[in-house]
């Protein structure tokens, strides 16, 4: 089977807000990234030359970027401390056509900065600490 390669252009990310109704922030977000990781735990004995491993816990955190919007900092503002864990729906290789990535899962926003230049645009940056598992499926 052929490999089909995507460009980043169509990225897609996708949150809900505090009243539980799902946001696409993606019209102002340039740069986005999940990082997923996976704890080990060393188990390697005396006489052994190599080290061995047991699959720990799982982590993951999103974090993405872009162009200040105050449509979105409404969104981003009414979730940051909130008790509940808002969902996310994330897609890096975009979201409308069939076959494409997608992951899901729940989280907490951890980080959220705003930024100003004088010289410059405006701009927004945040970082979610997901909860739980990764949902990942082709839609």
């Amino acid at each position: 089977m052929a490999v089909t390669f995507r460009h980043g252009k169509g990225a897609n990310l996708k949150i809900y807000n505090a009243a539980g109704s799902i946001v696409n922030l993606s019209s102002g977000i340039d740069e986005m990234s999940i990082d997923r990781k996976l704890d080990l735990a060393e188990v390697t004995t005396f006489g052994d030359n190599d080290k061995s491993y047991l699959v720990g816990l799982r982590d993951a955190t999103i974090s993405f970027s872009g162009n200040f919007a105050s449509t979105h900092a409404e969104v981003l503002d009414g979730i940051f401390g909130h008790t509940t864990n808002p969902g996310f729906e994330f897609s890096p290789d975009g979201s409308t056509a069939a076959g494409r990535h997608l992951l899901t899962g729940t989280g907490m926003l951890t980080s959220l900065n705003y930024g100003a230049s004088v010289g410059d645009k405006v701009t927004v940056s945040a970082e979610f600490q997901i909860s739980g598992a990764v949902t990942s499926t082709n839609h």
